[in-house]
């Protein structure tokens, strides 16, 4: 409709009788008028509908002008915010539930004015209007959709045929293999027969449920009784991907059943599920579109833009699952020619051929392009955790005291030394491992690598809890106590005395071998690094009153002042990193700032974290900014009040974690 032709008869010359009997109905909130006119060139119903409370004080100008075609119609609304045009049917004006029935018609002649108009069958009035109006929404809507569905039908030309060869894929490498077998009692299984290579096979022994090997395709099986077994399905999903542009690429989810029933011969189910198009415009970042397939048959095309709608949050949804195993037999030829043409792919995914969501993948390749160098390395677990995150679920979020994404070589990138890339081949380290292993190269501590599994067995993860032990014995002696503390003294119920796990016991040990430091005892005694009861032992050190503490507590700051300004002092931009010298400088630092790092002295002492001060180079002595670092990374940096520090402090401090706390660690051989 022309907008600018309707609103110059919006305002209607009729003038209403405030007498009529209309205007006294309690029920009735709205008088509607109605004309027929040319507009435009089009006849075109006219509804102008009065604020009953309005035109009673005054106010003669409609609320809404509801202009009406055969094909279309649209609304002019006018209140306290402006005029504006509305696309709602009648019935949905004023967004209240049947508004019609708060309307009434000025006169008889305005209702048959409306049932002429709209013609339609058995229905006067308001209901002819509404009637009409949904015919046209429908309408309006259908367009919408094929127009829709148009566009998704042209999206989807590119799209090539599946491999030939993905059933035999499916089957042999995604879903699992038995060897069906009839049981004997005292006898030897009988007419086994392997779904793998589908031969008759000889077993001498079985068991159900167990796990074997095929004796004759080599294949892992699971035998199964042909008595016991009873139906067996098995599913799986596959992620196809295939080139559909110079900068674009199709991952297609392909969905499978297999069902074993009353036969051994398999009845497979294969369907294409889902479609990701992935691409990439001008440098530009990724771009994904995702599309579901539905099984209305009477749309144009059966695919829908989105994701596949889930039953919960909480509730696992085969269908809407992208999870799954990789086709790797055509990604040379596929991604040839695509930013993701050296992504190395194929070979992160062969070295464990588990399900992956192949998309993350590929969007955090054209982030961090270093995932070729780290896969290419044999650096699996690296790579996992740029992608996907560590074990215990950490990010890698661009550069972090892990890994340096802008680094331009491979030291600057691990943080380590080339000569130290060997040792990290032969432990395949994850996020939090790497971490752990600069720390101990920082330290001077040779690296080792059945202390390495030791620690990724254990879940013993703590720099602090290893470089403290390790100034002290070597890694095999190390070893030796802690595997012999935890066998003699492991909580096994509530009323144990002892440890629930390993890391919580070397948690123990750092904290008896710091007090033993600071209480001045032979360090190169084995009665104090090893004693027998190490609970007893660790509370017995603990076990000090106050003046003993507070200077056992000084004496182990001082020791610890040289080798921390070695570590990170830094000065630049006017600024200036130093250690303490004591916990009372600790102490006075809270009270000028008026923070609570004052209570952070035992932490400090026992190696929990590590404490350093902020100063302006022109006043060194002057407090300025704490900071507290644990775990290799900055916890927090406070000031005045505990506020948080101003931009050009910020700056600095990011300036010193480049390049003293991530430092590469090459202090060790």
């Amino acid at each position: 409709m022309d907008k600018r032709a309707l609103r110059k008869i919006s305002g209607p010359n009729r003038k209403l009788n405030c007498r009529s009997g209309v205007f006294y109905a309690e029920q009735i909130q709205y008088v509607v008028c109605t004309e027929v006119k040319n507009i435009a060139h089009r006849r075109t119903l006219v509804l102008y509908v009065y604020d009953k409370e309005r035109v009673l004080a005054g106010d003669s100008i409609p609320k809404w002008t509801v202009f009406q075609s055969k094909e279309e119609y649209i609304a002019l609304c006018r209140d306290e915010e402006g005029t504006r045009w509305h696309q709602s049917m009648f019935n949905s004006l004023n967004r209240e539930y049947c508004f019609s029935g708060k309307c009434s018609f000025y006169s008889y002649a305005d209702e048959e004015r409306v049932t002429r108009f709209c013609q339609k069958a058995n229905l006067k009035g308001f209901n002819s209007l509404d009637g009409l109006q949904y015919e046209l929404f429908c309408k309006r809507q259908k367009a919408r959709r094929l127009k829709s569905q148009k566009k998704i039908a042209e999206r989807m030309k590119p799209v090539k045929s599946l491999p030939r060869d993905i059933k035999g894929f499916i089957f042999r490498e995604t879903l699992p293999h038995y060897i069906f077998y009839d049981y004997v009692k005292g006898k030897a299984p009988r007419n086994a027969c392997c779904t793998a290579c589908r031969h008759e096979v000889f077993v001498t022994e079985a068991k159900h449920n167990g796990k074997g090997i095929c004796p004759r395709c080599k294949s892992d099986v699971i035998y199964k009784s042909r008595g016991r077994r009873g139906n067996i399905v098995d599913r799986s999903t596959v992620q196809v991907i295939q080139r559909a542009g110079e900068n674009e690429v199709i991952i297609r989810i392909v969905k499978s059943y297999c069902r074993y029933c009353k036969s051994d011969t398999p009845k497979y189910d294969i369907y294409e599920n889902a479609r990701l198009f992935l691409f990439r415009e001008d440098g530009k970042p990724v771009k994904q579109e995702d599309y579901y397939y539905c099984y209305d048959r009477k749309q144009l095309t059966p695919w829908h833009k989105g994701k596949r709608p889930g039953f919960g949050a909480w509730s696992y949804n085969f269908e809407a699952d992208y999870s799954g195993y990789l086709y790797h037999r055509n990604l040379e030829n596929e991604l040839k020619g695509t930013p993701w043409q050296y992504s190395a792919l194929k070979e992160y995914y062969m070295a464990d051929p588990t399900p992956l969501y192949v998309d993350r993948y590929l969007n955090e390749y054209l982030h961090y392009p270093m995932l070729e160098y780290l896969v290419k390395l044999k650096l699996f677990r690296l790579a996992t955790y740029v992608v996907y995150g560590d074990a215990d679920g950490s990010k890698f979020y661009g550069n972090n005291e892990v890994l340096n994404s802008s680094g331009k070589t491979l030291t600057e990138i691990l943080g380590v030394e080339k000569k130290h890339v060997p040792f990290l081949q032969t432990i395949n380290p994850g996020g939090k491992q790497l971490k752990l292993i600069k720390s101990l190269l920082r330290e001077g501590i040779e690296l080792d690598v059945d202390l390495l599994k030791w620690c990724s067995e254990n879940s013993v993860g703590n720099a602090e809890y290893l470089t403290v032990p390790l100034r002290y014995m070597t890694p095999h002696r190390l070893l030796r106590y802690a595997t012999e503390q935890f066998a003699a003294h492991r909580k096994i119920s509530n009323t144990d005395n002892g440890y629930y796990s390993v890391n919580y016991m070397m948690s123990d040990y750092k904290d008896y071998l710091c007090m033993c430091m600071a209480l001045d005892h032979d360090m190169k005694s084995s009665f104090v690094l090893f004693p027998n009861d190490l609970k007893a032992a660790h509370d017995r050190v603990n076990d000090l009153n106050q003046a003993e503490i507070t200077e056992a507590y000084d004496r182990r700051i001082a020791k610890m002042f040289n080798e921390l300004q070695e570590r990170y002092s830094f000065k630049k931009m006017g600024f200036m990193v130093i250690a303490p010298r004591s916990s009372k400088e600790i102490i006075r630092e809270g009270d000028k700032l008026h923070h609570c790092v004052g209570r952070y002295v035992k932490d400090v002492v026992k190696d929990n974290c590590t404490i350093l001060f902020i100063r302006k180079a022109s006043a060194p002595k002057e407090p300025f900014c704490t900071v507290e670092i644990k775990h290799g990374d900055i916890v927090q940096a406070r000031i005045q009040n505990n506020g948080s520090p101003p931009p050009e402090v910020q700056r600095f401090i990011e300036l010193w974690k480049q390049q003293v706390l991530y430092a590469p660690a090459t202090t060790a051989a």
